[in-house]
């Protein structure tokens, strides 16, 4: 700053327009900066909230939903086997009470090893049920192998099973059949299990898996009981059957034991091969016990 040279005080300088004009430019372009820069900030920040807000509300949308689905789902939830360490399905450790491992009839000879029934290792009413149901077969089986070693005439022709995995549905057929003559007619005992979910699964559902629907069910099914009953008395002329009866009077005896236990909802069914469908009819036929039970493949 200069002096007043008479009083001595210091003077500010003086500046010119072009000085002032430049300086005002300055301090008008620093203020826009600073606005601009926080306009740019609060703007960021309104986007981050606006995010987090989407996002919290996409979160209480699924759970809203999450919520829906399980008060609907299923009540029992397959979560686990009840062994970890073994497979869905083996041999049951059941303890088999005999005094004999084998026994001898003038049919044939008869060992305790061959008594074999499916455990279902699923954690759900369904299979437990199952489980006991094949238990009282296995019970059965024990004491009519018992039987024969008394009288060396009664027999287990058989006591055995086969499961079958399409997908996440498990299917599981014992067959057991017991006799005291050389003719042996089986009963067989299916379960059909939704491994998603520990359930068994109904007839229409198995019959969709495996490529039907209700209007073509019925029309597939008689037509496979006809083959079956065909290829049964292929051996018989007319002649062979009773006064009054012809191959027509058993085939249609035999679909309506089929339609019978569909409207009964006890038909026993299961899931072969590549989503197979299979059935279990009581055929009726001129000779012998008159009906027993029979595995009837459906094709699609």
């Amino acid at each position: 700053m200069e002096q007043n040279a008479d009083a001595g005080t210091p003077v500010a300088p003086v500046m010119d327009n072009k000085q002032k004009s430049s300086n005002g430019l300055k301090i008008a372009t620093a203020i826009a900066y600073i606005v601009a820069v926080c306009g740019i900030g609060f703007g960021v920040y309104g986007i981050v909230q606006s995010s987090q807000k989407d996002n919290r509300i996409a979160e209480l949308e699924n759970q809203l939903k999450d919520d829906e689905n399980a008060s609907t789902a299923p009540s029992n939830i397959l979560v686990s086997k009840q062994d970890d360490s073994k497979d869905w399905v083996y041999d049951a450790e059941y303890e088999k009470d005999a005094t004999v491992d084998s026994y001898s009839t003038t049919f044939d000879t008869y060992y305790l090893k061959d008594i074999i029934v499916p455990y279902i290792n699923i954690d759900s009413l369904y299979a437990k049920d199952s489980n006991r149901e094949i238990k009282s077969v296995f019970d059965d089986a024990i004491n009519t192998y018992n039987k024969g070693v008394d009288d060396r005439l009664t027999y287990v022709d058989e006591c055995g099973y086969d499961e079958y995995r399409n997908g996440n549905n498990l299917s599981i057929v014992l067959k057991y059949g017991i006799g005291a003559t050389d003719v042996v007619h089986p009963k067989y005992y299916t379960y059909n299990i939704d491994l998603k979910t520990g359930n068994g699964l109904s007839y229409e559902e198995v019959y969709s898996v495996a490529g039907f629907d209700s209007d073509s069910i019925k029309t597939k099914v008689e037509s496979a009981i006809t083959v079956t009953m065909k290829e049964k008395l292929s051996g018989l002329t007319a002649d062979n059957y009773p006064d009054g009866t012809t191959f027509d009077t058993y085939n249609n005896e035999s679909i309506s034991n089929y339609e019978e236990s569909v409207r009964n909802k006890a038909l026993r069914y299961f899931l072969s091969e590549d989503k197979r469908l299979n059935v279990i009819v009581k055929l009726s036929i001129p000779a012998g016990t008159g009906e027993f039970d029979t595995i009837i493949p459906v094709e699609n």
